[in-house]
């Protein structure tokens, strides 16, 4: 009998050690994927910008206006005050935009639309 216990929970914690590496996987997979938008420079904090998406642009739907950070090894945030008010600007991102109000994003690049 507790052969057979020994076993089971054996096979129990190997799918659950295959379930979390599986997991773990696929969030580096989303998190490999850049995605971008285009926006107009609403106001200009230094270490963060409030853009308005433009037309277009699936981001809109989550929010009309975005605060964009970008991060430099994790914790300082990049001066952004090269972007002024009015500014045509391409935002690129992992895709998470937090649902507040305005919506936040962390950029990995802010860097003037063509």
């Amino acid at each position: 009998m507790n052969k057979k216990l020994i076993i089971i929970i054996t096979v129990l914690l190997l799918a659950l050690i295959a379930v979390i590496i599986v997991n773990n996987l696929k969030g580096r997979e989303v998190a490999d994927v850049e995605n971008y938008f285009t926006a107009t420079v609403l106001e200009n904090k230094r270490t963060s910008i409030m853009v308005q998406p433009d037309e277009g642009q699936s981001e809109l739907n989550s929010s009309d206006k975005i605060v964009v950070r970008v991060a430099i090894d994790g914790a300082v945030l990049d001066d952004l005050s090269e972007f002024v008010v009015g500014s045509k600007v391409k935002i690129t991102y992992g895709g998470e935009i937090m649902e507040s109000y305005p919506a936040q994003i962390n950029a990995y690049r802010v860097e003037f639309a063509e």
